[in-house]
C-alpha cells in the first residue's frame, strides 16, 4: 500500500508533525485527490490553538471531539488520482477544486445542492482529515473543475 504524508496536529498550540498513514482507496462514488495546493485560513490557526478569541478575555474552545492526530486544511486544488468503481475512469488526471463540506447526500438541504446547511455534515480540515496532505479522499460531487489559468494554480519552476 501507498503511504500519505501529512502535516497533523499532534497537541494543541503547538507546530504541525509530519504523520504517514497508509493512503485511502476510493470507494463507490469517492475519488482520491493528488493535492498541489491548500490554502492556510484562519479557522486553521483558531483549530491550532485550540480556542478562538471572541474578546473581552472570553474564548471559545475548537478542541471538542477532535482526536489527535488531526490534518488541518479546508482550501484543497489537486488532482483526481484514483476514483472508486462508480466514477468514470476519464477522470483521472483532471486538476479539480474540493469543496469542504460533505453532507449526508440524504436529506432535504443535501438533495437540494445545499450540503453546507446539512445537520450531519463532515467538514474538511475541521470535524473529518483535511488538505495538509499529499492526498485526500472525497465524494466526486464534492469536486468541480479547475478550467480557467490561474496565476496561483500554476506549475512551480
Amino acid at each position: 500500500m501507498t503511504l500519505m504524508r501529512r502535516q497533523s496536529l499532534v497537541k494543541f498550540d503547538a507546530p504541525l508533525c509530519e504523520t504517514i498513514v497508509d493512503t485511502p482507496k476510493p470507494q463507490g462514488k469517492e475519488v482520491l485527490v493528488r493535492i498541489e495546493r491548500c490554502g492556510l485560513c484562519h479557522s486553521d490557526l483558531h483549530i491550532q490553538d485550540g480556542y478562538a478569541d471572541l474578546g473581552g478575555g472570553r474564548r471559545l474552545d475548537t478542541t471538542r471531539g477532535m482526536t489527535l492526530p488531526f490534518t488541518l486544511g479546508h482550501e484543497i486544488a489537486g488532482v483526481v488520482e484514483e476514483v472508486g468503481p462508480d466514477v468514470g475512469k476519464e477522470l483521472v488526471g483532471a486538476r479539480k477544486a474540493v469543496f469542504p463540506w460533505i453532507g449526508c447526500g440524504q436529506c432535504r438541504d443535501c438533495l437540494n445542492g445545499d450540503e453546507n446547511l446539512c445537520l450531519k455534515q463532515r467538514f474538511l480540515g475541521v470535524s473529518i482529515d483535511g488538505g495538509f496532505a499529499s492526498h485526500v479522499l472525497v465524494p466526486m460531487q464534492n469536486t468541480c473543475w479547475i478550467t480557467t489559468p490561474c496565476p496561483s494554480i500554476r506549475p512551480r519552476r
